[in-house]
């Protein structure tokens, strides 16, 4: 899949420039210790009472005393203008300058959708945009939205418990830079592009985030200093997939390691979801997935709202899976990783098991489709192929053959006599990796030397074929 480069750009325009005529909005100059409003340069401030609210220490730069203003911004003065390439169709974007009026229409004229803010009761419309707060907003295709107005180098945002849409000030901020006032940060940030959520180490202006909060306070976002040290690393998008790879918190494990379920529609619009049987040691509250975006936006998610799920360590689960505004019928596809053991796909109660790779078709978007997933194995897996020499030998009329996979293959088990002729099949499917035996009953067939012959060719490397013949007699 490949997605639209999402790209910023900062013009930074001269005082006397006429392209924008907003008035500039200068540095603050405002002290009051009564506890009360003040206002200065068309901006309104409530400071805490016996405090100082905020004092201008340079040409451009403001410090923030102790008595904590709630909404503070830090503003250099400077007119820009930001453009960015919003996508056809969902976008989440933000308002990233100070700008003269603030109605949805006026920032986002191409817009055909209202603008759409998220608190924990869900999507709320909103006709006046605010600083700091992200919001869906749809173009009917490919466009370049312009916003003008003053900069502004920090930005204070209130958030709540659980999930938030964000916004970041007039220039891109490193996660690192962003810092919880009175609150825990508890999850990755999200973006999004048309290929679904990604994880994003770099915010940036007139795009929106998610992130989650385990209680409800401030994050401050300063930018990086790029306004006065550009650093175009910082403004390019990179082309994304969703959800990209990226390490597993606490046990190092690339996402690529682990078993993949992609999700295809008509329209051949894919998500990607992950699971493991082995897997499990790793906190997966950190890889809940954001809100499910507006009517219309594609998207899949575990009934968990999380991009991965591993196994119980003792009990089989089923996890049903959700799958929003999607073009039927629709295609699910598996690529196991490592050996997954009770590893399955549910349709309506169907159960199909998963080995290697492969696909199959959902019709319809009345169907209920989970993953099955079961307990890791206690025994660890074998480290090679193997046949063993049945056991009793000689026998009569049974005899147990046993052989060991070290992943799945695709596995045949034959028996012939003295003369090369094929007596009897035991085996031959597609088997997990573990240890296996099988059962020989012999009571049919005259006694004497019998050979049975096993060729194993694994599902993760067809390269890789065992093949093995055994000895054993039959005596009545």
């Amino acid at each position: 899949m490949r997605t639209k480069i999402f790209s910023v750009t900062i013009t930074f325009i001269m005082l006397a420039n006429t392209l924008h005529s907003q008035s500039i909005i200068h540095p603050w100059h405002v002290i009051d210790r009564g506890g009360g409003k003040a206002t200065a340069g068309g901006v309104t401030l409530q400071a805490s009472i016996g405090q100082p609210a905020i004092q201008a220490m340079s040409a451009t730069s403001t410090i923030l005393e102790s008595g904590y203003i709630p909404g503070m911004r830090s503003l250099l003065g400077t007119t820009l203008t930001i453009q960015f390439n919003a996508e056809e169709n969902w976008n989440m974007v933000s308002v990233p300058l100070s700008v003269v009026d603030y109605n949805k229409n006026i920032i986002y004229p191409t817009a055909t959708s209202n603008a759409f803010s998220y608190n924990n009761s869900g999507y709320t419309v909103e006709t006046v945009l605010r600083n700091g707060v992200g919001y869906w907003v749809k173009f009917p295709s490919a466009t370049t939205v312009a916003i003008s107005g003053t900069s502004m180098v920090q930005e204070t945002v209130n958030v709540s418990a659980n999930w938030n849409m964000i916004g970041v000030p007039s220039g891109p901020a490193l996660v690192s830079d962003v810092s919880p006032i009175g609150t825990t940060i508890v999850s990755n940030y999200f973006g999004f592009s048309a290929n679904g959520y990604f994880i994003e180490d770099t915010l940036k202006p007139g795009r929106a985030y998610w992130v989650k909060v385990n209680q409800s306070g401030k994050l401050a976002v300063k930018s990086s200093s790029v306004l006065s040290e550009p650093k175009a690393s910082l403004f390019a998008d990179r082309k994304r997939k969703s959800l990209s790879p990226f390490t597993l918190t606490g046990v190092n494990t690339p996402v690529d390691e682990l078993s993949q379920l992609h999700i295809r529609d008509a329209k051949r619009r894919e998500r990607i979801l992950y699971f493991s049987s082995t897997k499990t040691d790793f906190d997966l509250s950190r890889y809940d997935l954001p809100p499910v975006p507006p009517e219309g936006v594609f998207d899949v998610r575990y009934a968990t709202h999380r991009m991965i799920e591993v196994s119980d360590k003792e009990h089989p689960k089923d996890i049903p899976i959700l799958i929003s505004s999607a073009e039927y019928p629709i295609t699910i596809l598996w690529q196991m990783k490592s050996p997954s053991v009770g590893s399955a796909v549910l349709v309506d109660g169907a159960v199909l098991s998963m080995i290697g790779s492969g696909e199959m078709r959902v019709p319809r978007s009345s169907s209920h489709v989970s993953l099955r997933l079961s307990p890791a194995p206690d025994a660890d897996l074998p480290t090679r192929f193997d046949l063993s020499q049945n056991y009793p030998n000689p026998f009569n009329p049974t005899t147990t053959i046993k052989y060991s996979l070290p992943n799945d293959a695709i596995v045949a088990l034959k028996i012939y006599d003295v003369l090369g002729r094929e007596v009897q099949t035991l085996v031959d499917r597609i088997e997990e990796a573990g240890y296996k035996s099988v059962e020989w009953d012999a009571a049919t067939v005259a006694s004497g030397v019998y050979f049975y012959r096993i060729e194993a060719t694994s599902i993760l490397d067809a390269s890789q074929v065992f093949t093995e013949t055994r000895k054993m007699a039959l005596l009545r």
